[in-house]
């Protein structure tokens, strides 16, 4: 990955440099994990738009990862990219409403968000969070 050259781009304005950038602050990828500038980032592509921005941003919120934890800044956030069709969005919203985190538990909202999410098995590929998708989507049919 050509770090100056995203980091030109984000700079510019693009928000899928912004976005791609902004991971690679959140989880370390080519450079130094920097939460405060991956917060910087994620939020100015979210503001144009951009839905993979938008679940990350949703996920710094839940975990209060360079900025204070904030479920209530994070719940409009995975709804947002989830509708959009963001995949771990789908799982995280599946789980605060199935868990009652910063929602009242609402079984069938989760369902609807875990089956969403399980339909995209031929995108995702395998892992965890597509077989929890479909092992709940299966528990609540």
């Amino acid at each position: 990955m050509n770090i100056p050259d995203l980091r030109h781009r984000a700079e510019s304005g693009s928000a899928v440099a912004q976005t791609l950038l902004g991971i690679c602050y959140l989880e370390g990828v080519e450079v130094e994990v920097d939460h405060k500038e991956a917060f910087r980032l994620l939020s100015a592509a979210a503001n144009q738009g951009a839905s993979r921005a938008m679940a990350n941003l949703a996920y710094m919120y839940a975990e209060g990862l360079g900025t204070t934890k904030n479920f209530q800044e994070a719940l409009p956030l995975y709804e947002r990219a989830a509708e959009a069709g963001e995949f771990l969005a789908q799982v995280e919203l599946a789980r605060m409403y199935a868990r009652g985190v910063a929602v009242p538990a609402n079984p069938e909202m989760a369902r609807k968000w875990y089956a969403a999410a399980a339909a995209q098995e031929a995108s995702v590929g395998d892992c965890e969070e597509l077989q929890e998708a479909k092992a709940y989507s299966r528990k609540a049919s």
